[in-house]
């Protein structure tokens, strides 16, 4: 069996968090899944995009994405249940919903489009 050599720096698999702060009603990204992590709150996403985003003023082209419950139930709908490395994706959001937790819960459409092995 051939020897097989790893590298990785950490800086290279960071990205900006699309918290609640960056969704607004008609706000979009598109890309291609590229990774997943585990936090506290849930399963969440690497994406690499095709067009920049803009985020605490900085522009990326690589974001993370999840724990947020109305994307979460927007990938149930889909019947996808989950992103998966190599999805290429379309999210946006459609606007908020009021919760009995004190903050509106962000609702949006997701389209997956998965390549069949």
């Amino acid at each position: 069996m051939a020897k097989q050599t790893f590298n990785g720096i950490t800086e290279d698999a960071q990205s900006l968090f699309l918290g609640s702060e960056f969704w607004k009603k008609g706000s979009k990204i598109e890309g291609v899944v590229t990774g997943e992590f585990t936090t506290s709150t849930g399963k969440c996403y690497n994406i690499t995009l095709n067009k920049p985003v803009t985020v605490k003023g900085e522009k990326t082209d690589k974001v993370s994405i999840g724990g947020l419950k109305g994307l979460a139930m927007a990938l149930r709908a889909s019947g996808a249940n989950e992103f998966q490395e190599g999805d290429a994706v379309i999210v946006e959001c459609t606007g908020t919903t009021p919760t009995d937790k004190g903050n509106d819960q962000i609702n949006f459409k997701v389209l997956v489009n998965r390549e069949k092995f």
